[in-house]
């Protein structure tokens, strides 16, 4: 089952912010998941307003959310970079 915020397109599983693999995903209370960078440059951007908003359904949140790691997510991104990797490695 897909979650919230990610795409997942055939076997790609990424961020909606960068649009890349998610790298060190997390989930905010909302549920949407994206590159632990990714949401905290964008929170650091918002720390000017005191309101903390999810990019993908604009949930705001107070105080700024304390983001956990999505360690299924983190388990499929690596699955897919191994896969991956192998399939370069034949190719060589």
């Amino acid at each position: 089952m897909a979650q919230k915020g990610v795409q997942l397109d055939g076997e790609n599983i990424c961020c909606s912010i960068c649009l890349d693999f998610l790298k060190d995903p997390v989930t905010t209370t909302c549920g949407h998941s994206y590159c632990r960078n990714c949401i905290q440059t964008h929170f650091d951007e918002e720390d000017r307003k005191g309101i903390h908003s999810c990019p993908q359904c604009r949930k705001t949140f107070t105080p700024r959310p304390v983001l956990e790691k999505n360690t299924m997510l983190a388990a499929l991104v690596e699955q897919r970079t191994n896969r991956n990797l192998s399939y370069i490695y034949e190719l060589t």
